[in-house]
């Protein structure tokens, strides 16, 4: 059985103080990540002359993927020596990695693109969208619906974006004011940007045995290639050299990027989603307001404006805030499996974490990855999958704190009743750690409770 994870170091908060000292650098970490969202369109808005890119778009980003590159290699030399650049050099990582960081190159020179002809201010705003789009694209492909006050949400969000644009450009919703072709283009980005997250934090996951420093390092590689390609596709490049037109404002656009993409990479780590998406909607605030007080940015305040920029926020946070849908429709029915074998202990990496385990047989198949039933027909259980026989797993009990060493549980019908899935199985080779197994238990719970109550609400 196999569990994914990020190491099972087991983590000690030292009472008030540990909690409050967590609490600010969170706190910090989320300063810097809105700092960080807000400056990188600020400079690009710089770096025009007379509102317009002079610079070959895309050679940012491509110098910017190789400097990523040479960075995270020296990480990887300065934390473990040559076995760390080694680990950003496997196979297995560029395999993986390098497919997302070719798709990660199309949506930074959608980006340039559109900032091309968009504000940062605009730009940002636009990029809000994403939640109606990832909503939209997860009903198409998953099945999973909304609800109707995430939907009027999205709706109200979708529209006090188009209001916010309509008013900054300072025109009257005609093709002179608005340029159309830009805010696809930043559509389309967006779109990109929501299957990137979706790879990521699969694979990110998935190969949580590998240094963070080698996944950046396989996604950049990749990434500075396709860059590099595409910037072969433009004209200018090929007829004025590939820094043509380049100053210290390119400089520190090229400095942004890096920043970007690393960062993100490692507050994520601190982060969750939901802070993730409200700082990205507090940047578009942070650029309308530095672009009023800098003098270089000839922005005037405008109240609606202001406004309409707080409305698209508070509307982001009502979105994430609010009822997830519950699932519809006929659940799938409970199989229930005759037990062949149970036995005590557990496997030896189970072991070694201290997690509390039993291996056990069933005439029948089970579930690939994890899932939660009733073992016995008595005790909830968490159980994992032998990915080497469908008729293998390890099992977790529920109803007892890890640790414990009391004997095999009495049953009362030797059987294995499956209810539901908690998660697919992991990759290949993958790290057993006590995080996760922590995490797999906690989700398990938290989905037999859900079951529980459910029965109890029609009895």
């Amino acid at each position: 059985a196999t569990h994914e994870g990020d190491g099972g170091r087991v983590s000690s908060s030292g009472g008030p103080r540990g909690a409050s000292g967590s609490t600010m650098t969170k706190l910090a970490l989320f300063v810097f990540f809105v700092m960080t969202r807000a400056l990188h369109p600020m400079l690009i808005d710089s770096s025009k002359v007379e509102g317009k890119i002079l610079y070959a778009k895309n050679t940012p980003i491509a110098l910017n993927k190789l400097l990523t590159l040479v960075l995270m290699n020296m990480v990887a030399l300065l934390v473990d020596g040559m076995r760390g650049v080694r680990l950003c050099w496997q196979p297995r990582c560029l395999a993986i990695f390098g497919m997302i960081g070719v798709v990660y190159a199309l949506g930074d020179f959608l980006e340039m693109l559109s900032m091309a002809k968009l504000s940062g201010g605009v730009y940002q705003v636009l990029l809000q969208t994403k939640l109606l789009i990832t909503a939209l694209m997860c009903m198409w492909l998953k099945g999973t619906g909304q609800t109707p006050l995430q939907w009027h949400v999205l709706f109200s969000m979708f529209l006090s974006v188009s209001a916010f644009v309509l008013v900054d450009q300072g025109g009257d919703g005609g093709s002179s004011a608005l340029p159309i072709m830009a805010v696809l283009t930043v559509l389309m980005k967006v779109a990109v940007s929501c299957y990137c997250a979706v790879l990521s934090e699969k694979y990110l996951k998935a190969f949580s045995d590998m240094p963070l420093y080698a996944k950046i390092s396989g996604l950049s590689l990749t990434w500075a290639i396709a860059s590099l390609l595409l910037c072969m596709t433009e004209k200018q490049v090929a007829r004025q050299g590939f820094f043509a037109h380049w100053d210290h404002v390119t400089w520190w656009v090229t400095a942004s990027f890096v920043i970007k993409t690393v960062s993100t990479m490692y507050l994520l780590q601190a982060l969750d989603s939901v802070q993730k998406n409200i700082g990205e909607a507090l940047a578009l605030i942070v650029i309308y307001l530095s672009q009023v007080a800098i003098a270089g940015f000839s922005e005037a305040f405008d109240l609606s404006v202001f406004l309409l920029a707080v409305l698209v926020v508070i509307l982001v946070k009502t979105y994430l805030i609010s009822p997830k849908p519950k699932p519809t429709g006929v659940k799938p029915a409970s199989r229930q499996m005759k037990l062949v074998s149970l036995k005590h202990e557990g496997s030896p990496v189970m072991q070694s974490l201290g997690i509390r385990s039993m291996t056990c047989q069933v005439q029948g198949s089970l579930p690939q990855g994890v899932f939660y039933g009733v073992l016995g027909g008595l005790h909830p259980v968490c159980g994992n999958t032998d990915p080497n026989g469908a008729e293998s797993c390890e099992l977790m009990m529920l109803s007892e704190a890890q640790g414990s060493t009391s004997a095999l549980p009495v049953l009362p019908t030797e059987s294995l009743t499956v209810l539901g899935e908690v998660r697919g199985p992991g990759a290949p080779r993958q790290v057993v750690t006590s995080e996760t197994c922590m995490r797999d238990l906690e989700q398990a719970r938290a989905r037999f409770a859900d079951d529980m109550s459910h029965v109890s609400s029609m009895v």
